[in-house]
């Protein structure tokens, strides 16, 4: 229900298909495996990037690895909500918890300031949720 004093925080932020377009124009490789999900699962389409991104640790093609990074961080500040939810469960979990795990803290220094932030801050969750006393 919307008011007077209700504020939209995903006013004027990028929206999943807005997302997920420029992703396949800047990787048209991803673009099946991105169209292969509904438009609304944005968590699978997500991770699928997150697969394209693990395929590059795994190749050590830290070139194309850094690309990936730099579309991240230029969007980051403009992602709504779902996107950022998405960036955090399925893009930086899968990183996190994925076949590269053991090989984060290097991959973490090639990785751009803002994303940088946002895998620390879910690393840091994480670490919360799963600490045993």
């Amino acid at each position: 229900m919307e008011s007077e004093n209700w504020t939209n925080l995903d006013n004027n932020k990028m929206k999943p298909n807005e997302y997920f377009s420029e992703l396949i124009t800047e990787f048209p490789t991803l673009k099946t495996g991105i169209e292969s999900w509904d438009s609304e699962i944005i968590h699978f389409r997500m991770e699928t990037f997150s697969d394209y991104n693990i395929e590059q640790i795994n190749k050590k093609n830290h070139a194309e690895l850094k690309r990936c990074f730099e579309f991240q961080e230029s969007r980051i500040e403009q992602l709504n909500s779902e996107l950022i939810n998405a960036l955090n469960v399925s893009y930086c979990e899968s990183l996190l918890l994925g076949e590269c795990a053991n090989e984060m803290t290097e991959i973490k220094k090639l990785m751009t300031p803002k994303l940088k932030g946002v895998y620390a801050e879910y690393e840091k969750y994480y670490a919360e949720l799963t600490k045993t006393e």
